[in-house]
């Protein structure tokens, strides 16, 4: 039951990842005139996205904390 719940979280977070990058790859090539899309958000963005995946990993290798 556990690695069920585990394998949906990362297809779920891997599904979400690909989503967000179509949608930043997108603002970023149309370049809207009030944008404040940066490298700097683009780069914090996709820092939580990598800090979350590697907390699940962390997470699946530790025993219960209780």
């Amino acid at each position: 039951m556990y690695n069920d719940f585990y394998i949906a979280l990362i297809f779920g977070w891997l599904i979400l990842l690909f989503f967000w990058s179509i949608i930043i790859l997108f603002i970023y090539f149309r370049k809207p005139p009030n944008s404040r899309l940066s490298r700097k958000i683009i780069i914090r963005s996709y820092s939580v996205f990598f800090l979350i995946i590697l907390l699940i990993l962390i997470f699946k290798n530790s025993d219960s904390f209780f």
